[in-house]
């Protein structure tokens, strides 16, 4: 009877530190996986522009979006930001921020539809940024 406490109370020592293990283990993987999504959501939602004109840029951000449909909800050209709703079947609030940098802008976009993060869905943020790189030609060449 003895043999078999000693025996069971190893199986259980062991297991329990196989267990402990893999439970370490588990967050250690997931952790290690978001850097390379945060990556690759950060590529969908960044564009550099080849201006340092911040006060211009949010000007372009703001046309860009009021041509869209969205309604300007804040804006500050200084800190550099603008936000934005739309209101349609869906409501979707967008917030573009830009950080200057020697000689471009990055411009990022991170938008929510119904309270929902649009992380899934680069095609919305291609086409905001291809209509803000329009936006951004035709006011670097005077093209009204």
């Amino acid at each position: 009877m003895q043999t078999f406490s000693r025996i069971y109370i190893s199986i259980s020592l062991w297991g329990q530190i196989f267990i402990g293990i893999m439970v370490l283990l588990n967050p250690l993987q997931t952790v290690l996986a978001k850097p390379q999504q945060t990556l690759a959501l950060r590529a969908v939602q960044s564009r550099s522009f080849e201006t340092t004109d911040q006060q211009k840029m949010i000007q372009a951000i703001s046309s860009t979006l009021q041509d869209m449909g969205y309604i300007i909800v804040r804006s500050n050209d200084q800190i550099g930001f603008v936000t934005a709703t739309h209101f349609t079947d869906d409501i979707i609030e967008i917030t573009v921020t830009t950080q200057p940098n020697k000689d471009h802008i990055i411009v990022r976009a991170m938008a929510r539809m119904n309270n929902l993060p649009l992380d899934k869905n680069p095609e919305f943020y291609q086409n905001f940024f291809n209509q803000l790189s329009q936006a951004t030609f035709l006011n670097a060449n005077a093209i009204y």
